[in-house]
């Protein structure tokens, strides 16, 4: 994270629940439940246990909660053991160890790490399945998948 997003974090905490679109030019933290629409230019960071009913559009992703919604991000989309995703994923590489539910675009690598569970199509340049994940769908191997 550069000094200026380190500045400009915006913090939903627990126990707290935010309805509607949430735009920032600096990174968002969540920690509670967040319902609607964000679009941060940082890094949007999902704790354990919080809930997203949202699209999510930032400059980079790591969720380690639960999220209804598509991830879109020019950076990378890291979803550690514990997350959980239903909807489409876009950036630029994904990192997969927990559950995806919903389509997964990358202009350069995903990875799907042991206790990866992913059930949709993966389009990339580069694919790596870790012995002990679950992979439902097709791959498709591009040069440089369109948006």
């Amino acid at each position: 994270m550069s000094e200026r997003e380190e500045r400009d974090v915006s913090v939903v905490g627990r126990g707290a629940h935010v309805e509607g679109s949430l735009v920032s030019t600096g990174s968002l933290w969540i920690a509670g439940r967040m319902t609607g629409e964000i679009s941060v230019e940082g890094q949007v960071t999902v704790a354990p246990d919080s809930e997203v009913q949202a699209d999510i559009k930032a400059g980079s992703i790591n969720l380690a909660g639960r999220v209804n919604g598509n991830l879109t991000a020019p950076g990378s989309v890291e979803l550690p053991a514990q997350s959980q995703v239903k909807g489409d994923v876009r950036a630029r590489s994904v990192s997969v160890q927990g559950a995806v539910e919903g389509n997964v675009v990358a202009e350069q690598k995903v990875e799907l790490g042991p206790g990866a569970r992913l059930q949709g199509d993966i389009t990339c340049t580069a694919l790596v399945v870790a012995e002990g994940a679950v992979f439902r769908g097709r791959s498709i191997m591009a040069q440089r998948p369109s948006p």
